[in-house]
């Protein structure tokens, strides 16, 4: 889902998946995955918003409450390089976090299901 977005994003401010990728450090078809799974780091996300022309907001599809109000548009896209620098800092810890429990949530319901398996031809 995000991978889609992210495409269309690329068209939009025409610019091409493969450099895109390149930017990132990956190959096309391995940018796709890492996009789509989650496993880029969060330190490219910066670097690819800024060549695309788009905000965080814009490159996860989320909504734009920026930390201590505004818009992250015109907050970036502002000279306070810094102040976009940590709000940029704090979606990436956010988004770890959010995807830290995502994950251990899964492996609970793993474990669970494992578990009923095993108990179910008993």
């Amino acid at each position: 889902m995000v991978y889609n977005r992210l495409k269309t994003l690329l068209t939009k401010n025409k610019k091409k998946v493969k450099d895109a990728a390149k930017i990132a450090g990956y190959a096309e078809n391995s940018f796709k995955v890492a996009v789509e799974d989650g496993t880029m780091s969060f330190s490219k996300v910066p670097i690819l918003c800024e060549f695309i022309g788009i905000t965080p907001n814009e490159f996860f599809g989320w909504e734009s409450t920026p930390i201590g109000g505004g818009n992250y548009a015109s907050h970036i896209s502002g000279g306070n390089t810094q102040n976009s620098n940590e709000v940029i800092q704090a979606l990436m810890t956010e988004l770890k976090e959010k995807t830290g429990i995502i994950k251990e949530k899964d492996k609970q319901i793993n474990r669970l299901l494992t578990i009923i398996e095993r108990n179910k031809f008993k």
